[in-house]
């Protein structure tokens, strides 16, 4: 009896190891791309507002660009979070 229930809690263990919660792959979380801000021109509104006003950030500075955002760290340490469709003209040096 003990051998048939040994036998039962090693195929419910065996079969129960499949069933957890598994990662797929999934995406990374680091950044699409990075590099040094050769230039461009970040907007308060999107690029489809009637009115808009925006600026640029010193050449040099560090961009990461993910999926749904692009983050500018200036030479002070300050990251500026900008969603894709805010800024125009970005040129990027690769790292």
């Amino acid at each position: 009896m003990r051998v048939i229930m040994a036998l039962c809690a090693a195929l419910l263990i065996g079969l129960s190891m499949g069933c957890g919660s598994r990662q797929e792959a999934s995406p990374s979380h680091g950044p699409l791309f990075a590099g040094k801000l050769e230039g461009g021109n970040f907007w308060k509104s999107p690029l489809s507002a009637a009115s808009n006003e925006g600026g640029e950030y010193a050449k040099g500075s560090r961009v990461e660009v993910y999926e749904q955002i692009v983050v500018v760290t200036t030479s002070d340490g300050v990251s500026h979070v900008h969603p894709h469709g805010y800024y125009s003209g970005l040129a990027i040096k690769k790292d």
